[in-house]
């Protein structure tokens, strides 16, 4: 039953379009929101030094504290499409994402990087250097967090698309009831979920992060 499930599953999957981010740096990082402007300045670090040192051994996971991301090398001239996957979430079947894509083009050896929490303050997705000038929550009010909460508010999977360091970057967010049924309790309660390069015939490589209960035991390399 669960093999029939899971092909299934490949075999049908819709994706929709929820735009697109560049990586002028050549560094493209997936990270949690929460404590993203609050962790580096603390330990005297920037998340661009360590997104540049973990991409530079082909891609793979950072966590520091409750921050954790993923980052990769990407061609730092090309837009990169981000698409998701959808399903009726169990709080009042509203659609929610399941999986997320990020279309790197080119050739890549499939392989998986790490694992990340669905942070119930949001994701972020962009530039690692543009990262480094995120403001996020508790600090003055119009900041880059601020713009995101209110554009993903008025979207119906909860993303916003703001400028960050002259780069657009992606904000994804969680209805609350369904982050609370599906996500709540993050990798403490072992709602991690992996994130892996893929190859595919007609797009190339493939950034893939399946935010999908059935997903969260990590796998191994």
């Amino acid at each position: 039953m669960t093999a029939l499930f899971l092909k299934a599953r490949l075999v049908r999957v819709e994706l929709v379009g929820l735009g697109v981010v560049a990586a002028p740096s050549g560094v493209l990082v997936l990270a949690t929101v929460g404590h993203l402007d609050y962790i580096w300045p603390s330990i005297g670090q920037r998340l661009s030094d360590r997104a540049a040192a973990v991409a530079a051994t082909g891609g793979g996971h950072i966590q520091e504290w409750l921050f954790e991301a993923i980052a990769i090398p990407v061609n730092a001239d090309r837009r990169l499409p981000v698409l998701a996957a959808t399903q009726p979430s169990p709080f009042f079947g509203e659609p929610a994402i399941t999986m997320l894509e990020v279309h790197l083009g080119g050739e890549s050896a499939g392989r998986l990087l790490g694992d990340l929490p669905a942070d119930r303050c949001g994701m972020v997705l962009g530039d690692a250097v543009a990262l480094d000038s995120w403001a996020g929550p508790s600090v003055e009010s119009g900041t880059n967090y601020d713009d995101f909460r209110r554009l993903a508010a008025d979207h119906p999977l909860h993303v916003g698309r703001v400028e960050v360091g002259g780069c657009p970057v992606l904000g994804i967010g969680w209805g609350e009831g369904d982050h609370s049924m599906r996500h709540r309790g993050e990798r403490a309660a072992s709602h991690a979920y992996p994130v892996r390069i893929t190859s595919e015939r007609s797009s190339g490589a493939v950034l893939r992060w399946d935010v999908d209960p059935a997903m969260a035991r990590p796998e191994t390399a």
